[in-house]
């Protein structure tokens, strides 16, 4: 067994290999096999083909996407011409391209490499035929990384309560986060895999390709007499073959101390070696583990019905022990989300975010999650930038698989208005798990905030295929459809949107009158209209861009000024958002900037033409 792990190369596959459709549909990945991240070296530039990113002189190079696939077609083809219609067929599988498209990518992979006319050093073009990738390309050796997801547990009686679904996914995400300590492998989150909590897996290997991972852990889980009895299985996702089989018995306060053994067991298989980081899961009651599934699961259920279940399940685990870090972590984030919701007023919601934090990092200072709920509260409800950057990046120390982390970085990156080095940082959480809506929209909000408005609808739609009814994906392509002038299209995902929110038809003939009658401008006016009659039903941020846009500044400007009193958290991106386009020359804007503490920053805030 060990001897057949030491000769397993990890799979790895890239975004533009993997057609669009249902991840199920595995049968149609195009797998590689390759030891770790995949790294090309040529001339004085790096290309991490895994992680999308080019380097130069240890600085990220900015790309589009499709540039970006382009130029890893033809790298990985060094030497060999590449006909035009196969570079078609690996950067838009499945899709109708015209072959002109490939002179626009080529053209400006040329410029970004300094790739000039009278002296081509990379990339050569073979009339009416293709390219040719013609510069020295080495590989550098990386350590092998291992892609693995964690199933939750199951329990070995054909009792499936809520109360063993519960267990089941607490024992998984301990192994999820004891893994994610690991630098060498990369863990899907628990969010990717806790929907599988309801559904006995007779194939894990299927599973484990529906998600593009090397490996896949499943577990059966037996509690009796005062005892539990775990048994976890590593399986190849290509054949099915168990590489390592484990057997635990402890008692059942030792839930969390299985599950660390587990993963540490796990990791020495795949020859990964600990980083030290993160203290051991404690042992509790096995009363209180359930509660913590359980908050888990609706926590992670993301809907505004189920978030404060979550609360109700983390408060219920802290009473029953309240030395239990991971219980007031989840709480934590449970009050994050209700912020984020709106489910309670963001200021009282985050003030009891930043509690229990801190009380679970007094309990355990190893805690990611606690960390990363801190560093929430820090950046959109306080507006300490430092803090937060402190907190997200010991989160990320601690748990280098940490997705949430990587979002919320990404998101105060473009708060200061680093945003290649923001989107670079979702990226990674796209690596770590790519079938979640909630990474997919928050790239197209890199792209919003960069004026790439193609891009942003782009990946607001690769949203929507993996979640139809995702409550703001259909907001932002609305903006992102205004931003480019396309109002028909405006005002068809506005009504989307507004119907997924349950508003009746009748409630939204108004709007359609209105601009059917006047346009976009019509749209505002009676916006403008509705909130002179009650001004308190609308957010002072609204009312400071709908005044804005209709050149109302001093209303405008009140509005925003009131937004800010408040520390509305919609405001983080103030600096940065397209949004604000029309406010940033009149000088009260760089005022509101330095009262976010972001004027300091505000050399870095270069847009290009929309």
């Amino acid at each position: 067994s060990n001897k057949r792990i030491s000769h397993v190369a990890p799979l790895s596959c890239t975004l533009a290999s993997i057609p669009r459709g249902s991840p199920e549909d595995s049968a149609k990945i195009r797998l590689r096999f390759v030891a770790g991240p995949e790294l090309y070296e040529f001339g004085e530039f790096t290309l991490d083909a895994s992680e999308r990113r080019l380097v130069k002189g240890g600085q990220p190079i900015p790309l589009e996407p499709k540039a970006q696939d382009v130029l890893v077609a033809l790298v990985r083809n060094a030497g060999r011409l590449v006909i035009k219609r196969e570079l078609l067929e690996l950067v838009w599988p499945e899709s109708f391209v015209e072959e002109g498209i490939l002179a626009v990518h080529i053209s400006g992979l040329r410029k970004t490499l300094g790739d000039r006319q009278g002296g081509r050093r990379f990339i050569e073009t073979v009339s009416r035929s293709g390219y040719r990738f013609i510069g020295a390309v080495t590989q550098p050796a990386p350590a092998a990384r291992w892609s693995v997801a964690v199933l939750p547990a199951q329990p070995q009686t054909a009792d499936a309560s809520g109360d063993q679904r519960s267990m089941g996914l607490a024992i998984a995400d301990a192994v999820i986060d004891r893994l994610g300590r690991f630098d060498q492998i990369v863990v899907r989150p628990t969010r990717a895999v806790h929907a599988y909590a309801d559904t006995r897996q007779d194939d894990a290997a299927k599973v484990g390709r529906s998600l593009r991972v090397d490996v896949v852990i499943e577990s059966h889980f037996l509690r009796q007499a005062g005892r539990v009895q775990v048994s976890a299985h590593l399986v190849d996702s290509r054949d099915g073959a168990r590489l390592w089989t484990g057997e635990f018995d402890e008692p059942a306060t030792g839930i969390g101390p299985i599950a660390d053994g587990v993963a540490e067991s796990v990791a020495a298989h795949i020859g990964s070696t600990s980083n030290g980081k993160g203290n051991p899961r404690p042992a509790t009651r096995p009363e209180v583990y359930e509660l913590f599934g359980r908050g888990r699961w609706h926590l992670l259920s993301a809907s505004m019905f189920e978030v404060p279940k979550a609360v109700e399940a983390f408060r219920a685990a802290i009473e029953l022990d309240p030395t239990y870090a991971p219980a007031h972590a989840g709480l934590a984030l449970a009050f994050c989300a209700q912020a984020s919701l709106r489910l309670t007023p963001p200021a009282e919601a985050y003030h009891q975010a930043r509690a229990a934090a801190l009380s679970a990092l007094a309990m355990d200072d190893s805690s990611a999650d606690a960390q990363v709920a801190l560093g929430a509260v820090l950046f959109f409800s306080e507006w300490n930038w430092t803090g937060a950057e402190r907190s997200l990046k010991r989160a990320l120390q601690l748990n280098p698989n940490h997705t949430e982390g990587y979002l919320l970085y990404g998101q105060l990156m473009e708060t200061l208005g680093k945003l290649e080095e923001g989107l670079e940082m979702k990226l990674k959480a796209l690596e770590r798990d790519p079938f979640s809506p909630l990474v997919h929209l928050q790239i197209a909000m890199s792209y919003w905030n960069q004026r790439r408005y193609d891009d942003s609808i782009e990946w607001a739609n690769k949203t929507l295929e993996l979640d139809p009814r995702h409550p703001h994906a259909r907001e932002h392509l609305s903006g992102a459809y205004l931003k480019k002038g396309d109002f028909d299209r405006h005002i068809a995902e506005n009504t989307k949107h507004a119907e997924v929110h349950g508003v009746p038809a009748a409630a939204l003939e108004p709007l359609n009158q209105a601009y059917a009658a006047g346009g976009r401008p019509a749209v505002v006016r009676l916006f403008l209209q509705r909130a002179s009659s009650q001004p308190e039903a609308f957010p002072p941020i609204q009312l400071a861009m709908f005044y804005g846009e209709a050149g109302d500044m001093d209303a405008a400007f009140h509005h925003l000024e009131r937004a800010i009193e408040n520390h509305d958290p919609a405001l983080v991106h103030l600096a940065v958002g397209p949004q604000w386009d029309g406010l940033r020359s009149d000088p009260r804007f760089n005022q509101c900037l330095a009262r976010m503490g972001l004027a300091k920053n505000r050399d870095s805030y270069h847009f290009s033409p929309a």
